[in-house]
């Protein structure tokens, strides 16, 4: 367990000072956004995010009067969102924990744990995620809710991934232009992804001056084995949808999972 986590660790803390441009940048982050701090917004009780990230959710629930516990395993994400977290003044709500999914302790059982942004996916076995959710049912209060999502991985979005795409166009500090690329190793039968992302910076007469790679292994749960999965550490299901506006999940129409789960009071 130690080897994943320091590898998950070193991974995020690779990506702290680009995440924020990562996640303006993608589709589903701009998505989930309102879901999850709209879900904060209505919690009575200790709030709690695991794969808290920079603060992106946290610190927009924690300026509308949450107060939230974040989790990560990763210190430079975790030192992203202190510093966002000071420069939004919110800083006095929002409690910083740093540890794994799979044994991390709550002072005070929770009234909402959350796990956004497809960020189950950094646990890459079967077993590490029923560990993981285990270890959230334990957490929780009677009557408390786990809100997460997943990856949906459809034929189209498997293609898309798989493809390389330039992701953003910016000015470093000095002024110089630099791109961002991205492209995944997709493997269906483990159900596993490598994100592959580099850096270009160019030079003021236009030729390449650095490369940086980075790399993220993910992995997702088709829906029948998450639905299991929950089952069987004793959850209840309330709801389970197709993407961030409410719709019920379809086959037809989904483009996300999203799981809306209680422990039984």
């Amino acid at each position: 367990m130690a080897e994943r986590t320091n590898l998950v660790a070193a991974q995020y803390d690779s990506f702290a000072d680009i995440y924020s441009l990562w996640t303006d940048t993608a589709a589903s982050a701009a998505a989930n956004l309102s879901f999850y701090v709209e879900a904060y917004t209505a919690t009575d009780g200790p709030i709690v995010e695991l794969g808290v990230g920079d603060g992106r959710i946290a610190i927009e629930a924690a300026l509308r009067g949450c107060e939230v516990i974040g989790v990560d395993i990763s210190e430079g994400m975790l030192a992203q969102c202190r510093q966002r977290s000071r420069a939004a003044g919110v800083s006095d709500k929002i409690t910083l924990l740093q540890a794994d999914f799979r044994n991390f302790q709550l002072e005070h059982p929770a009234a909402l744990i959350a796990l956004p942004y497809h960020s189950f996916g950094h646990l890459q076995t079967p077993r590490a995620k029923r560990q993981a959710v285990e270890q959230i049912f334990t957490q929780l209060r009677p009557g408390g809710r786990f809100l997460f999502d997943d990856f949906l991985m459809t034929q189209p979005l498997v293609q898309r991934m798989r493809q390389v795409q330039l992701r953003a166009a910016y000015r470093s500090e000095s002024g110089t232009d630099v791109l961002l690329w991205v492209t995944s190793y997709v493997h269906e039968p483990s159900r596993s992804i490598t994100v592959v992302t580099w850096q270009d910076e160019f030079n003021h007469d236009d030729l390449l001056e650095w490369r940086r790679y980075r790399r993220l292994n993910l992995s997702w749960l088709e829906p029948a084995v998450a639905k299991q999965l929950l089952k069987e550490a004793g959850f209840k299901i309330d709801a389970f949808l197709g993407n961030f506006n409410g719709t019920a999940f379809s086959t037809d129409t989904a483009v996300e999972q999203v799981w809306d789960v209680h422990k039984p009071a």
